[in-house]
């Protein structure tokens, strides 16, 4: 999956270096499938760029299946927006999105 251009910053040569040491540490291989591949990816487990704890090095047909069902939830967003979809409230609305994108007044969880 392309990178999108408001997680490009993520992207820098820290990260090309750090993608590296673990596709070297993986031993080249996939650590779900445990087959080698080419075209090793550094998938983040969570779809948090800004979260490097959940790491994992797929190849892409562990990625895409590990992603599945964020894509499936994100595309009947996305749709059901397009359609005119209402949501109860804001943090339903951004619920599968990572919080540190929400609007700060968000953020706040009043317990009582």
């Amino acid at each position: 999956m392309p990178i999108r251009m408001d997680n490009r910053k993520f992207y820098d040569a820290r990260w090309r270096k750090f993608r590296l040491a673990m596709l070297e540490a993986a031993g080249n291989v996939c650590e779900r499938c445990q087959k080698p591949h080419r075209l090793l990816n550094v998938a983040h487990l969570t779809h948090d760029p800004a979260d490097q704890r959940f790491l994992a090095v797929l190849c892409p047909s562990c990625h895409s299946k590990n992603d599945t069902t964020q894509r499936i939830a994100m595309t009947r967003r996305t749709w059901a927006q397009r359609r005119g979809q209402l949501w109860l409230s804001d943090e339903i609305r951004l619920a599968p999105f990572p919080v540190r994108t929400w609007p700060m007044a968000l953020r706040q969880v009043e317990l009582f």
